[in-house]
């Protein structure tokens, strides 16, 4: 049997910016902290809490994107050994109204359209969706999903960074590790501490945006990661059937559940 754990939502937890940002480290900075300067710098790092809401504020100002990202999900055996398995995760957003999630595992296929008026779920495997009639913000959108649905949309700090329900002030430490590189991507390696949960995040310097995230849960004692590589694209258009979902011949509708009191995780 394994024993499954899943991340909490959110971490409580337009054109690129190409200046340096403020807080970046510059060629004369020295390597990467040891182990042993981490642990003396003090809890909350103010230019790492700068970095976090600088990258919070540039994902709130995109209008439209495409991101796709390499996920490994940890799971853990009763036996204490750790299981990992790989995916994708797909998100197409326009603002304010538009969006489509695909998720793609060995063990899992999903995808979620919203074209601003019916929020749909596909199965691809088993050839089965359900649809709802919805409006509102993508933001809205994805709180439903979870709400009323008990759909747990992966990654979706994404859409919380910068928002009520990503506040700086619950992260209770935070570290910048130093330089780093994230496919040839130069970026700044940042540790946090809060909740149950420790998260490092990669953020480009050069676009403000995280190209890898890495959680763990502390709740477990062999602390379980989940690992996402992030590819952006903030400057294709998306037209509007990229978000309307056309059933196959050989799909057939299902009723949803509404107001459920349980998450369903919907990472691969």
């Amino acid at each position: 049997m394994i024993r499954q754990w899943s991340l909490p939502l959110g971490l409580m937890i337009a054109a690129a910016c190409v200046a340096t940002p403020t807080w970046a480290l510059d060629a004369s900075t020295p390597a990467p902290k040891s182990a042993q300067k981490i642990q003396a710098a003090p809890a909350v790092d103010p230019s790492a809490l700068h970095a976090i809401d600088l990258m919070a504020q540039k994902l709130r100002t995109l209008t439209a994107f495409t991101v796709s990202a390499d996920v490994t999900t940890e799971e853990v055996l009763d036996s204490g050994q750790k299981v990992s398995y790989g995916g994708t995760v797909t998100y197409k957003i326009r603002a304010p109204d538009k969006f489509f999630a695909a998720l793609d595992s060995d063990r899992k296929q999903r995808s979620f359209y919203y074209d601003g008026s019916k929020f749909t779920i596909y199965a691809p495997r088993m050839h089965y969706y359900a649809q709802k009639p919805m409006t509102g913000r993508v933001r809205d959108l994805v709180d439903a999903a979870q709400d009323k649905y008990g759909i747990e949309m992966p990654l979706a700090d994404l859409f919380y960074w910068g928002t009520e329900r990503a506040p700086l002030s619950a992260i209770q430490s935070a570290v910048v590790i130093g330089p780093a590189h994230i496919n040839k991507v130069e970026c700044d390696h940042l540790l946090m501490h809060q909740g149950s949960v420790d998260w490092q995040v990669w953020i480009s310097r050069a676009t403000l945006l995280p190209q890898k995230l890495v959680i763990a849960n502390r709740d477990d004692p062999t602390q379980p990661e989940y690992t996402a590589t992030f590819n952006w694209d903030t400057t294709s258009s998306l037209p509007d059937s990229a978000f309307a979902f056309t059933p196959g011949k050989d799909d057939h509708p299902i009723k949803v559940l509404g107001d459920s009191s349980q998450t369903t995780e919907a990472s691969p």
